[in-house]
């Protein structure tokens, strides 16, 4: 894709996790900023400072061609001090992240679990060091009327420490009104509202009352999220979680080992890591050594052995830089290490089911971006009950079935089983529901549904 010309109007991603080619963050951001060129726009990338010092062929990435980036972050994960379902805080905090909420004694003991965790990783460390960050981001940034700032992980802590930087900013003076998005992924709470969801609530509104003089809007990632926000009483628009279209097909042989399961994404444990050891032993007999399916995934560098049984493991290569021989008495594929991106979507292209061994409760209100790209391929899915994987199959249904939805992890080997009889009607379900997908999300139809001007189509008709 073309850059945009230079006296485009700019949009400025900030993403604190972006530090490896693989993984959703930079793709995520590669997308926002594909859909930024599209509508017109030039689009800059911040970044956490290691990217290019732990991606040595960073310049290679065909997704990056025209993307300025800046690595500027020395502080990640910032969900790690949120009131939602993904972190350990307890009360509320102020725009210096000093606790302010529930009683005397929780606020006590919120302090001390702060101060014992190492100096870099405090919540007033991490939340001064990301605002700093910030902060010299805007100054080289120059935001114009027309200019955008998008945090594309955005969460109750991230919003205080952008609090704690416009603050600074505007004591500077000299900063024009800025428009502001901030995007938000992570659950707020399991299955009830909890005392911490409503001082999750009352924090993001807190901080955002305190950024006066711009604009911010807040979104959620799925339609269940931004319901479980307003149910704490912040108000954010729900957008299309954006996906790569692959128009090629896919050109890899058909598996000799039967229809192949593929669990995309290094194994964590929200995602069920913990269960793919016994998933594995219930099935190698009458599924993978059979031949009537294959089974694909990638595993860690260390401690990958605790996830295969004994019996499959003199099938995984030793190392990253070697891959699992295709042993089709077996019947699994190993890829070590973390993928290219073209490594890794070619491979999703080579995928006949793709299963989620997720955490339902982690993904009540969660998007999937991995389910996203095997729907966009056409790709069946099985997926847990009772989260956002779940409505997404269920959404289908209409046109017509394009997976499976199980109870729990032992029903798996049964739902295999029905899976042969039906699998060929199913893909055929999924490739008429791809097209949908594709176009609802892209990353241009995402930042369009955020309400960013689409300026190519109005530079068109001034043209005209």
């Amino acid at each position: 894709m073309s850059a945009s010309p230079p006296n485009s109007p700019r949009i400025l991603f900030l993403d604190d996790n972006v530090r490896d080619i693989g993984g959703h963050y930079l793709e995520l951001a590669s997308l926002l900023a594909d859909g930024a060129r599209q509508l017109g726009y030039r689009p800059k990338l911040v970044t956490h400072a290691s990217l290019p010092r732990r991606n040595p062929q960073l310049s290679g990435d065909s997704r990056l061609e025209h993307l300025d980036i800046e690595p500027r972050f020395d502080v990640r994960r910032m969900e790690n001090w949120s009131l939602g379902v993904d972190g350990p805080s307890m009360v509320q905090r102020d725009c210096h992240a000093v606790p302010v909420g529930g009683s005397v004694i929780c606020r006590i003991r919120q302090s001390v679990d702060d101060f014992l965790c190492r100096p870099s990783r405090r919540p007033r460390a991490m939340l001064n060091a990301w605002s700093s960050a910030f902060v010299d981001s805007v100054r080289r940034f120059a935001p114009q009327p027309n200019d955008r700032i998008v945090i594309n992980t955005g969460g109750d802590f991230q919003i205080l420490a952008l609090a704690h930087a416009i603050e600074t900013l505007d004591r500077e003076g000299d900063l024009a009104p800025m428009t502001l998005h901030v995007l938000f992924h992570f659950a707020v709470f399991e299955s009830t509202v909890t005392e911490r969801a409503v001082a999750f609530g009352r924090q993001v509104n807190a901080a955002v009352a305190a950024i006066t003089g711009h604009r911010i809007h807040l979104h959620a990632t799925t339609e269940s999220l931004c319901q479980q926000l307003a149910a704490v009483g912040v108000h954010a628009t729900a957008i299309p979680y954006p996906t790569r279209a692959e128009n090629r097909p896919s050109t890899s042989p058909p598996s000799p080992a039967g229809t192949k399961i593929l669990l995309a994404g290094m194994p964590r444990a929200e995602k069920g890591r913990d269960q793919i050891r016994g998933l594995l032993e219930s099935i190698e007999q009458p599924y993978l050594r059979s031949g009537r399916f294959s089974w694909s995934m990638q595993l860690p560098e260390k401690r990958w052995q605790r996830m295969i049984p004994l019996s499959l493991q003199p099938a995984c290569p030793p190392s990253a830089s070697d891959r699992a021989e295709r042993d089709t008495g077996v019947g699994l594929e190993i890829l070590r290490g973390n993928l290219t991106s073209a490594a890794y979507h070619g491979w999703l292209d080579t995928a006949g089911i793709g299963l989620f061994l997720y955490d339902a409760e982690r993904y009540v209100a969660r998007c999937s971006g991995v389910l996203l790209e095997m729907m966009i391929r056409g790709v069946p899915v099985m997926v847990p009950d009772g989260c956002w994987l779940a409505d997404q199959v269920r959404a289908a249904e209409p046109t017509g079935s394009i997976g499976w939805i199980y109870q729990s992890v032992d029903q798996i080997p049964q739902l295999l089983s029905t899976a042969e009889a039906t699998l060929a009607d199913i893909t055929a379900n999924c490739r008429r529901h791809a097209k949908h997908i594709a176009a609802h999300h892209s990353g241009k139809n995402s930042l369009l549904e955020m309400g960013i001007t689409d300026h190519a189509s109005s530079s068109i008709r001034r043209a005209g």
